[in-house]
């Protein structure tokens, strides 16, 4: 029993004194070791990890990923062997069922302690083990062009109504309209099973939103065109686009709905098998500590939901609409086989909609 809290205090003393310039780690025996991981490349910017590298003697090798659905579909079909796998949290129940990821050492990761009660997910837990832990947490609620939408829009409903059409855009991605759907109509958000659809509803409701957009998008950097060239003067998109935006002077407003903003964070997760599990603890670790609010909190507005950092950084909750976590909504696991309907369902409305 002695050993766990030592343990935990050298770890969080080792990150202390990495911030202070000091070779941090060489009693872990992590030296002459590569990480692998797959992540988006947006989330490391300012050379956090060269830094990383430096401090422990090893290199990062890193893939792009291009969602956590795609990375999901990697690590079933075996083409995943990365050592760190940040999931969505949708994401890591059927990546955890299914024996991809492995549970983690909480004991090597003492900053999980201070990572917001609100997202430690009872989804990410099995037989009393942890298998993600937060790494980011983001919004996306709607971006509205004042230039060109002169209705007032406050509400997900918003978008399904007549002064609207061919202003209206969206995500090309059946499980987050089918939920915005819901948020509209009142159904309930996250349903376990096909039984609980009812699916020519849900279509009809699909058609009759999809006849409204002006456009569709597939990533960050397609749904801020959209918005710039004016094509599109209202859609759910993720906070950081709106904030790049506003930064450049355009005329776009961020309206929190009425029904709830949706929701999202990225799991930290290690992969069964992973080659240098230990290595990625660390890393884990030290994302909280000292890599995290300079690689992507105050560069891209993404929160990086652990109370320490927040506190460390004079940073207020509210500034990063966080003060009433009860307004948000999310899309939870839910079984392959209903995926699967909400995206023949959305193709099929796509289809009649002729979009």
């Amino acid at each position: 029993m002695d050993q766990i809290p030592s343990r935990r205090s050298f770890l969080a003393g080792a990150g202390a004194a990495a911030t202070a310039g000091i070779a941090g780690c060489t009693g872990l025996g992590i030296g002459d070791q590569t990480l692998t991981m797959i992540d988006w490349g947006y989330v490391y910017s300012n050379g956090v990890i060269e830094a990383f590298e430096e401090r422990h003697g090893v290199t990062v090798e890193r893939q792009a990923a291009q969602g956590s659905a795609e990375t999901l579909a990697q690590l079933r079909a075996g083409r995943a062997d990365y050592d760190l796998v940040p999931l969505g949290n949708y994401a890591v129940t059927p990546a955890m069922e299914e024996g991809y990821l492995q549970p983690l050492d909480l004991d090597q990761v003492p900053a999980y302690d201070d990572v917001f009660d609100f997202l430690k997910a009872e989804y990410f837990e099995q037989d009393g083990e942890v298998y993600g832990i937060p790494r980011s947490f983001g919004q996306t609620p709607l971006a509205v062009n004042t230039d060109i939408v002169e209705q007032d829009v406050t509400a997900l409903a918003d978008l399904w109504t007549e002064p609207l059409a061919g202003v209206v855009g969206g995500r090309d991605d059946a499980r987050l309209q089918v939920l915005y759907r819901n948020a509209a109509k009142g159904e309930p958000l996250n349903p376990a099973s096909a039984d609980d659809v009812d699916f020519d509803s849900l279509r009809a409701d699909l058609i009759d939103r999809l006849e409204l957009t002006a456009g569709l998008w597939n990533n960050g950097g397609e749904s801020e065109q959209l918005l710039r060239s004016e094509e599109v003067g209202v859609q759910p998109v993720w906070n950081y686009v709106i904030q790049s935006m506003q930064s450049d002077g355009l005329p776009v407003e961020r309206v929190y709905p009425s029904e709830g903003t949706k929701a999202w964070f990225i799991q930290h997760c290690i992969r069964d098998g992973a080659e240098n599990p230990e290595l990625a603890h660390t890393f884990i670790q030290e994302w909280h500590t000292q890599m995290g609010y300079k690689s992507l909190m105050k560069p891209s507005n993404i929160a990086v939901p652990n109370e320490q950092v927040f506190s460390e950084h004079d940073v207020e909750m509210a500034a990063y609409g966080l003060d009433d976590p009860d307004q948000f909504i999310y899309e939870e696991p839910k079984p392959q086989s209903l995926i699967e309907q909400y995206t023949e369902t959305w193709n099929r409305a796509k289809t009649e909609a002729d979009l």
